[in-house]
């Protein structure tokens, strides 16, 4: 779910799947949090009203009962990030049929940093047993002094679209530097690291060791966060080395061709047997070729890396 505001939530009901891809939920930040009105959203009534002064606007696409990583922004009436180093967060299940709200979960989240204008988004694992619709209360203290209070809502569905933590990993046969004569035909990066093209997933899969995958368009990313993440991959590969395998796939299949500066290919078909409804996409596989963690839209190297060595 696409969780987009000012009654663009329509825009899902209306657009080819391709272009699912381009629609970042990070933009809502630079844009007011007005509710949609559609199916997907929930409306608290002061919103109805205004607006509250504060808002908080949802990234994460892919949230399920279980562990889940939840990505999410503030912004005031104007539209503008509100920034903090992190946010006390209480997480609320909306008991259905009842206007009544239980505390499920109460904890901190970061701020991480995006190599963007926006500057970051707050962080945190949630763990919820029960599909449904929730609401966020985040509290903190702006990078100015002002004390903040916003709400946003969620629903958490029964199972992922992605590979769920625990399962196997889609063994998907994906484009290589070696079956290419030209390398801008299977990726957008600008400086592509050959490394990252050198084995399909099905052929990591294959090998004992673990393997980190990005998923990432970096011409085509209207979040400007694909080629840096592509980057952030190079980075965890320098430093581990070949203690696990590195692997980029490109979205789009024959990237180069493209009209109107938009690319004219499909997506390669590994997007819709990982089950992408965005991207960039981080997963972190183990030996045995199981999911043991993924991470949607920018994730830090460091984090990667911290993942990763928790399975070497």
């Amino acid at each position: 779910m696409l969780n987009l505001a000012n009654g663009h939530g329509l825009i899902l009901k209306m657009v080819n799947p391709r272009a699912l891809l381009f629609l970042v939920p990070l933009l809502l930040l630079l844009t007011a949090a007005c509710s949609s009105g559609s199916d997907d959203t929930i409306i608290s009534s002061e919103q109805q009203a205004g607006g509250p002064e504060y808002s908080g606007v949802i990234v994460t696409t892919d949230m399920a009962v279980g562990v889940s990583r939840i990505m999410f922004g503030v912004i005031n009436r104007d539209g503008m990030p509100e920034l903090s180093t992190s946010s006390d967060v209480k997480v609320y299940f909306l008991v259905p049929r009842e206007d009544a709200r239980e505390l499920k979960q109460s904890l901190t989240a970061r701020f991480v940093d995006w190599p963007t204008t926006v500057g970051g988004v707050f962080v945190a694992d949630l763990d919820l047993d029960t599909a449904g619709a929730y609401e966020l209360d985040i509290s903190f203290t702006s990078s100015i002094g002002a004390p903040i209070f916003a709400q946003t809502s969620f629903l958490l569905k029964e199972e992922p679209s992605t590979p769920a933590l625990g399962s196997p990993a889609p063994a998907s046969v994906t484009h290589t530097a070696a079956l290419t004569d030209d390398i801008s035909h299977i990726t957008t990066s600008p400086v592509p690291d050959l490394d990252l093209y050198e084995l399909s997933i099905h052929e990591a899969l294959q090998q004992d060791k673990p393997v980190v995958i990005v998923f990432a368009t970096p011409a085509f990313c209207v979040s400007a966060t694909c080629g840096p993440q592509v980057g952030e991959l190079t980075k965890v590969k320098e430093s581990v080395g070949d203690r696990a395998n590195y692997i980029h796939v490109e979205v789009f299949e024959e990237p180069h061709l493209m009209k109107e500066a938009r690319p004219t290919g499909d997506l390669v078909p590994a997007v819709e047997e990982w089950g992408l409804p965005t991207e960039p996409w981080t997963f972190i596989i183990d030996s045995q070729g199981l999911v043991r963690a993924k991470f949607e839209q920018f994730t830090t190297a460091s984090e990667i890396e911290s993942n990763l060595r928790e399975i070497l």
